[in-house]
């Protein structure tokens, strides 16, 4: 797939990203910003995204890449109940 150039809101400030959705993972590159940290929610149009590893690229302060998750929970079987 190709990368995609969308607006993303992380750590309470708005930021031109490049987004690539693979079968392997989906990406996000954004310009370096203080205080970006695994955990923390991204988000563009509708979609929530959980930020799992960040790599601050040729460790320049000058380009982060985010490895992501979808936002969405994930369905669970329904607990039984307890043998008597």
């Amino acid at each position: 797939m190709t990368w995609v150039e969308k607006e993303i809101a992380v750590s309470g400030e708005s930021v031109k990203s490049s987004i690539k959705v693979a079968s392997d993972g989906i990406r996000v590159e954004i310009p370096f910003l203080v205080g970006v940290e695994t955990g923390q929610t991204i988000k563009t149009d509708d979609s929530e995204y959980k930020i799992t590893k960040i790599t601050n690229i040729g460790d320049r302060d000058e380009t982060l890449l985010l490895e992501v998750e979808d936002g969405k929970s994930v369905s669970r079987r329904a607990s039984s109940k307890a043998r008597k």
